[in-house]
């Protein structure tokens, strides 16, 4: 019996690339819905093995349609067939429950991503919070940062015609990549302030080295400067001897 897809994209002619190309990779059977409002409605219906579904869509959009949806059928993997592609993205899909995010131009990739999902046991989530394949960690990000310098040096000491071309290309690379590890921290900032504020902890609280006051409103009293913060008080004046004022 052929596993039924459920897809979802109110452009039909994407609709019927995404059917000759699923049909022709593996025995599928194809449904389509033309908005996220016929996605929910034909995943109750035919309760399909995987559902892909496009981002915008008119009326509800991919996003809506995947959280409704993950809540019905809570288990039945969903994937995101998008032109919007972008750290961005891949997060709040994964806060919907969307196990990836598959860019529209890359149709071998959405046939590798839906043979994934349909695999035994994989159940979880592929772009994990947060943004798993964008986010780096510390020391990861300061040896692509050493190594975007190298390359910069490289390029410009370098007299060997041949090899300018590859350093050129790795270059681009490693910025592209530098550029979207940034873009996805920007996403994640204001979340953490938010959740820093929470815990009543100030932006400057593990950075700074600034004490947390106890009471907010002494901070009036406070000096400017942190210096001026560490000295001892002045002594209050004494008279000098022999009655001198």
């Amino acid at each position: 019996m052929p596993i039924r897809i459920l897809i979802a994209d109110d452009n039909p002619q994407v609709r019927t690339a995404m059917r000759e190309v699923l049909e022709v990779s593996g025995e599928w059977e194809i449904v389509e819905a033309e908005n996220g409002e016929q996605a929910v409605a034909k995943a109750q219906e035919c309760l399909p093995r995987l559902i892909i579904l496009d981002l915008v869509m008119p009326g509800k959009d991919g996003l809506a349609a995947s959280r409704e949806i993950a809540t019905l059928l809570p288990g039945t993997p969903i994937l995101m067939h998008t032109l919007h592609s972008s750290p961005q993205i891949q997060i709040e899909a994964a806060k919907t429950g969307i196990r990836k995010v598959v860019p529209k131009s890359e149709a071998a990739a959405l046939v590798s991503a839906v043979r994934e999902a349909l695999e035994p046991g994989a159940n979880h989530v592929l772009n994990a919070l947060p943004g798993a394949d964008v986010v780096q960690t510390e020391a990861d990000r300061r040896r692509a940062e050493d190594r975007i310098r190298e390359l910069c040096v490289e390029v410009i000491t370098t007299n060997d015609d041949a090899g300018l071309e590859s350093k050129l290309t790795e270059l681009r690379d490693a910025l592209h990549r530098h550029v979207e590890q940034f873009r996805a921290r920007l996403v994640e900032y204001p979340r953490m302030v938010q959740r820093r504020l929470r815990n009543g902890v100030s932006q400057s609280d593990g950075k700074l080295g600034i004490k947390k006051l106890e009471n907010p409103a002494a901070a009036k009293a406070l000096p400017v400067t942190d210096a001026a913060a560490d000295e001892p008080p002045s002594s209050p004046p004494t008279k000098a001897r022999n009655g001198a004022p």
